[in-house]
Formats: structure tokens, sequence, C-alpha cells
């Protein structure tokens, strides 16, 4: 019988309309965890995988966690599309709490924005050791280096303001709507001499899990659920259940 791969929890983070669900739902298709026969018409093909509720889709924002899982060579994930947008920052910080490691997705166009900090200072504090930095919307500024590099910087200065090393962060180029940089390196950077996404996703190391300690769950929220009773809802975070 095949080993079964090891299982890591991935939250996409960054500023409101970033392209952190498109991102999420092309990188699913890449993946072939879903088909393209799943994937809605026009340029919300790829946020709709992820954005199901009505309001999400009318105002075109994420407002709920979304979970959705995929496979690569090495690692099964569970990957959560974060909300971006400041009045919703409660519902990130339930799905960044639950994550291994998170991608900061930060349009190239935009560069560092409210969330942008806000998302990294709270990943930082919620203990995720391992960030990937994804630098969206290149095809929006014509896959420039020059731009790429300006907001790297950017970035970099973030990251050294609480106490975390950029050399030791990947940073790649990529375009969530045109695919580049997800699953193959894009002939539209051929600049950039990194790994793509789902390269740089399988170098990430899953947590030590603490079995030999007590059982201990730290529950986020108290569901009532009709017929089935209460049901909490939480992470292990040491010991076996």
């Amino acid at each position: 019988m095949a080993k079964a791969k090891e299982h890591l929890n991935l939250a996409f983070i960054g500023h409101v309309d970033h392209g952190k669900s498109t991102l999420v739902g092309h990188l699913l298709l890449k993946a072939g965890a879903i088909a393209e026969q799943q994937l809605d018409e026009g340029e919300d093909k790829f946020r709709f995988v992820m954005d199901k509720l009505g309001e999400e889709r009318e105002r075109g924002v994420t407002i709920d966690l979304a979970h959705q899982k995929f496979s690569t060579n090495k690692y099964d994930y569970t990957v959560v599309d974060c909300p971006g947008h400041r009045d919703f920052v409660k519902n990130m910080i339930t799905g960044a709490s639950q994550a291994d490691a998170a991608v900061l997705v930060v349009a190239a166009n935009d560069g560092v924005m409210p969330q942008t900090k806000e998302h990294m200072f709270l990943s930082m504090t919620l203990g995720i050791k391992q960030l990937i930095i994804a630098v969206n919307k290149m095809d929006m500024v014509d896959y420039s280096e020059d731009r790429f590099n300006e907001v790297k910087d950017e970035v970099s200065d973030l990251l050294r303001s609480i106490g975390r090393d950029p050399a030791s962060t990947p940073f790649i180029p990529m375009s969530a709507f045109e695919g580049d940089n997800i699953k193959e390196l894009s002939d539209n950077m051929s600049w950039y001499k990194g790994s793509p996404l789902m390269d740089e996703l399988d170098k990430l190391v899953p947590p030590e899990k603490p079995v030999d300690l007590p059982l201990r769950i730290p529950i986020q929220d108290v569901y009532s659920i009709t017929g089935v009773g209460t049901v909490p809802v939480g992470r292990v975070e040491t010991g076996i259940m």
C-alpha cells in the first residue's frame, strides 16, 4: 500500500483584491483538484471556485473562509482562502490560525497596502513560520522585472520589521489569471530564475506533531446544528484524537 503523504494547511493571505481567490482557483486547476468544466465564464472564473457566497460574488470580495484540498507529488494540502477586506479580518485570523504555512499575495500594480502589512503581522503573531510571497498581477505591469524588484524591496522592509530574513523568503512573480509561474516557469518572465509556486510549496517543511503530549484542542467556534446538537470546532494542537 502506498505510504500516505504528509499533510499541510496552507493559508492565502493579503490585501483585498490582490488576487488570492483567483490564484487559489488557478492553482487547484493546475494541480488537477478541479476540472476545467467547473469554472465559470469570464474574468471571475477562477475566483468563483472559492467565492461561493452570493454576497461574495456580488461584492467581488471574499467574506467567509473557503477550504479546498489538492495534492502535489510530495504533500496533500488543505488550502484556506482568507478574506483580505479589513471588515472580515476576524475570519482571516480564524483561517490563518489553522495554517502551517502561508502565501502572502501582493499585487504588482498596487504594492504593499494596509492589509498586506496587517496580514503579515498577524501571520507572525499566529505562529506561521513559513511564508511565500506571491507578487501577483505581473501581466498588469507588462511583466516588468524592475516593478517586481520594487515590490520585493517594499515587502523585504516589512519582513525585516518583524524579524524575518527576506533572503530566506521566496518571492515569486506571478499572474494568477494567466497562470504564469504557478506550475511551470513562464516564458513571459524569463528573467526570473527561481521556482514556480507548486515547486516552492513542496519545499515547505511539515510542522512537528506533538502526539506524545496530552490532548489540547483550542476551540475556535461552537455551532448548534439541528439533529446533531452542539458541535465545537477547533484544531488539535497536541496529543491524538
